[in-house]
């Protein structure tokens, strides 16, 4: 099987299992009895493989923590979860999508430009809110981004999503939970 396949085959699985058990995982985290340690791995499990809308984890952590400690948590997920995804894509999908690119000169020159301000491009499209945050993981490996600034721009671009998130959820939860 090529890479592809075994990229698709892979991701199914990990996607399938859990949402096999989505409502079992939604109740534990909302038992409020996890260590920061689970939270972490939860996080980072979550933001790679997107079954449960992550703003609504990011809630949940923002109420068992507070606002800080829950936009600390879902930040340092999101980045690690986009980290990995992108590892994942320059390894399973570099080839295919590199083929994508040749296919089409726009494409192909949008990434040669994003590759001459790689941090700013990253940076940016994780401040765009309805921007598909996994598109813009793969598109980056696809383009070719080295890990550098692909992590500085994402890390740093992350931060102000996760804060109002975790400050607005916490509220939220506080209210509805009161």
């Amino acid at each position: 099987m090529k890479k592809i396949g075994w990229a698709i085959v892979i991701y199914g699985l990990v996607v399938w299992g859990f949402w096999l058990y989505k409502n079992e995982l939604l109740a534990w985290m909302q038992s409020g009895s996890l260590s920061l340690w689970t939270m972490l791995l939860l996080a980072v499990a979550l933001a790679f493989v997107p079954v449960l809308p992550y703003k609504l984890f990011i809630a949940i952590a923002a109420y068992a923590y507070g606002a800080p400690g829950g936009a600390l948590i879902s930040w340092f997920g999101a980045t690690v979860a986009a980290v990995l995804m992108y590892v994942y894509a320059r390894f399973f999908l570099a080839d295919a999508a590199e083929r994508w690119l040749a296919r089409s000169p726009k494409l192909q020159a949008f990434a040669e430009r994003l590759g001459r301000r790689p941090f700013w491009f990253i940076f940016v499209a994780r401040l765009v809110p309805f921007l598909p945050q996994p598109l813009v993981n793969l598109y980056a490996a696809a383009a070719g981004i080295r890990p550098l600034p692909y992590i500085a721009g994402t890390a740093l671009g992350k931060l102000p999503m996760m804060a109002l998130y975790a400050f607005a959820g916490e509220k939220l939860l506080g209210i509805l939970l009161g």
